[in-house]
């Protein structure tokens, strides 16, 4: 079982079998309907989700009751609230799927309990947090882009399956700008092709 998530460690780190069957043990899987919360604000987060298959929207409520989306994961990713994972807190943010979603899920205690067990998976655990502070970091400098245009070109040259599978909603809320201005811009950026 959790062929997929043992494949995705193997291709980081040489696993031995016995810390690979580590796996099983310590994760479960879940599957999420479409539009089902995997977490929800202000609940503190108490799993990191690795994502078989599905896509899973990041956002947070404003004050005014407007939703925000921060960010959007795919298969073969990691995901959760990591303040609130690490440290018990609330969540500021929540997890929505937005197509049928399955993950293979592991708590913060179970996770400690690996790390302790295997080590590999603690060097793992560096490297796969570093990755995903390296992602924010992109996602936060081109949505610091001053115009819609830069923050469009660069989401569509470099997450071009977001436009293929999240309605357009998302990415315009995703990018800053209304759907209305999503679609202008891509009329413009087609004709240009053309």
């Amino acid at each position: 079982m959790y062929d997929s998530l043992k494949r995705h460690f193997q291709q980081v780190l040489p696993f031995t079998e016995e810390e690979l069957s580590a796996v099983d043990q310590y994760f479960t899987e879940h599957i999420f309907a479409k539009k089902a919360m995997l977490l929800e604000a202000p609940h503190p987060c108490k799993y990191l989700f690795f994502i078989v298959k599905g896509c899973v929207r990041h956002f947070h409520t404003k004050d005014d009751g407007n939703e925000k989306t921060c960010d959007i994961s795919l298969e073969n990713q990691w995901t959760t609230a990591f303040m609130s994972f690490n440290s018990g807190c609330p969540s500021n943010l929540s997890l929505q799927a937005l197509e049928e979603t399955t993950v293979y899920r592991i708590s913060k205690e179970d996770l400690i309990s690996l790390y302790a067990e295997h080590h590999n998976f603690e060097t793992f655990g560096r490297l796969m947090a570093e990755q995903i502070l390296q992602r924010a970091t992109d996602t936060a400098m081109y949505l610091a882009a001053d115009k819609p245009e830069e923050r469009f070109e660069h989401l569509l040259h470099s997450r071009p399956e977001l436009f293929l599978r999240v309605p357009q909603k998302y990415i315009a809320n995703l990018l800053g700008i209304s759907p209305e201005s999503l679609s202008r811009l891509q009329k413009r950026m087609y004709s240009k092709k053309s």
